[in-house]
């Protein structure tokens, strides 16, 4: 035996073994789950033992929806995250510029505008006497939206008279005509003329997401990035340096080359992977871009931004069936939701067989879908650390009796559809631990709102654990490999510092991670 954990309270995440003392690993696998007496059984002089008393250990925690190089990256950007207002934002930007030389493009991240004391969101004027001399682009919080200063808007040629992109608008002055600065669901306009990073520079960013991602507790990610990523993970996995799994979805436009490289078939490590084709049905709430099927209820003539329309969904969808993948489709607003899995149906008609895929974020439904849900087996992939910035906009962009049917995880698990949980990294914080706080008390760090928002949606913290382990395992096909904790699975855990069973909900951000082990290596230890 090369590792033992004695000691614990371990949630194993099998219904006829749910809880034990202690676990024995030997190479990569657990080799024996039970009591302290069965598992020093095996232990030998070059065993490496752990006694951790009131400690929780759980299966290896997986983050099923991030942008993982691309959170890494913007560990370097200037964060604009949980500001109070423009004021505070333009003096983080005004500090940021002493590092940068003339030309070079300032980028931030995580403005909020219903943060903000007043939610007048941002224009260009806002950042041209700031940055005078640099190109500039700040990213929303949900990264649906981008505030630009007029450099910017001069590097990409967009002018009163750029025509809006398919699936996107360019918000404009409404006496001129001209581009006030923003800019929805078009960010590749603007990206075109950033340089893009190096492998190199990708490598590193990759590393840096990895290295916080082990200290929380990640074990896994499931990655939402193109092959410029990809290329980064690869690099690192046969220099050896890749210690997290990752599960790597990649946009319909690169499958062809996906497969002339040999990604699609043949190709796994233990570390890295591919998994789905990722689509886009929508927008998202914060940029008012999710497609509703009413319109929303503080702007009664607008419905939100279809990024692809249901055929285009479908078209993709069969391409992804026509090399065997299964397909992710984004998907906030409920008719965004409806299209999609009106979508899948379609395509699978001509492309039967068993089926793995998954809507992300489902933020808001009709319960008449639910139904359409399970039977076509398709899961839900959610992030329930959206809950603390986005239920005060939702009530008001949605409505009350609207959001009844909004981040409604218990009526999803109820309906008994599959469901999976993540953090959309860098939209909000890939610390799995307060999504798992947000699932089980609905309310922020801070208590709010009292009681929980729509606090009949709480799950349990058993519940919640799961969401994070078995059916991210499924969807990945590795539910034999991972996803719990038995023997003869890939040894994955996550060990808490303390037990979160016997502590308060509300104190279970400020608890840190102990241990994190993947493949049967501890890769973090506090």
């Amino acid at each position: 035996m090369d590792l033992a954990v004695l000691s614990s309270k371990i949630f194993t995440g099998t219904p006829n073994q749910p809880w034990a003392e202690a676990l024995g690993i030997n190479n990569n696998r657990i080799t024996v789950v039970g009591s302290n007496e069965e598992v020093k059984s095996g232990i030998t002089s070059n065993t490496r033992v752990y006694e951790l008393p009131d400690r929780l250990v759980t299966p290896g925690l997986v983050d099923a929806h991030c942008h993982f190089v691309d959170f890494g990256r913007a560990l370097k950007w200037v964060d604009l995250r949980n500001q109070p207002s423009l004021g505070v934002c333009r003096e983080k930007i005004r500090e940021a510029i002493s590092d940068y030389k003339p030309g070079e493009w300032i980028l931030g991240r995580g403005w909020n505008q219903y943060q903000w004391n007043d939610p007048t969101e941002p224009t260009l004027k806002d950042l041209d006497d700031l940055t005078p001399d640099n190109p500039a682009m700040m990213v929303r919080a949900c990264g649906h939206c981008i505030w630009i200063n007029s450099l910017a808007l001069q590097k990409a040629g967009i002018d009163r008279y750029t025509p809006d992109p398919p699936g996107g608008q360019i918000d404009r002055n409404p006496d001129t005509g001209d581009p006030n600065g923003r800019l929805r669901e078009a960010r590749k306009l603007i990206e075109a003329h950033i340089p893009p990073p190096t492998l190199k520079e990708r490598k590193e960013d990759a590393l840096r997401a990895q290295k916080e991602a082990l200290r929380v507790g990640l074990t896994g990610v499931h990655t939402c990035e193109k092959l410029e990523q990809w290329e980064a993970f690869d690099a690192l996995d046969k220099d050896g340096l890749l210690k997290i799994r990752v599960h790597h979805l990649l946009p319909p436009e690169e499958m062809a080359e996906a497969s002339d490289r040999g990604i699609l078939t043949g190709f796994e490590s233990d570390y890295l992977w591919f998994g789905h084709v990722k689509l886009f049905a929508d927008g998202s709430l914060g940029a008012g871009t999710a497609l509703l099927h009413e319109p929303y209820s503080d702007e009664p003539d607008e419905c939100g931004i279809a990024c692809m329309t249901k055929d285009e969904l479908q078209e993709k969808a069969e391409l992804a069936y026509g090399y065997g993948k299964d397909v992710a489709i984004h998907a906030i607003g409920d008719l965004a939701v409806t299209n999609s899995l009106e979508a899948i149906a379609a395509a699978r008609k001509g492309y039967p067989g068993a089926r793995r895929d998954r809507i992300e974020h489902l933020q808001l439904f009709r319960f008449q879908d639910l139904g359409v849900f399970r039977e076509m087996d398709v899961v839900a992939s959610v992030q329930p650390v959206f809950l603390p910035t986005d239920w005060q906009p939702a009530d008001k962009r949605w409505g009350p009796d609207r959001c009844c049917n909004a981040y409604a995880w218990k009526t999803i698990r109820n309906a008994g559809i599959r469901h999976q949980f993540g953090s959309d990294a860098p939209v909000e914080s890939i610390n799995p631990i307060l999504g798992i706080q947000a699932a089980v008390t609905r309310q922020g760090v801070d208590g709010l709102p009292f009681g929980g928002w729509c606090p009949d949606q709480k799950l349990s913290l058993e519940e919640t654990i799961q969401g994070f382990t078995q059916t991210a395992a499924w969807t990945s096909r590795k539910e034999d490999v991972l996803g719990s904790i038995a023997s003869g699975k890939l040894a994955d855990l996550t060990v808490f510092s303390q037990n979160l069973f016997d502590m308060p909900p509300e104190t279970w951000h400020d608890i840190p991670v102990e241990m994190t082990v993947v493949n049967g290596e501890p890769v973090y230890l506090k």
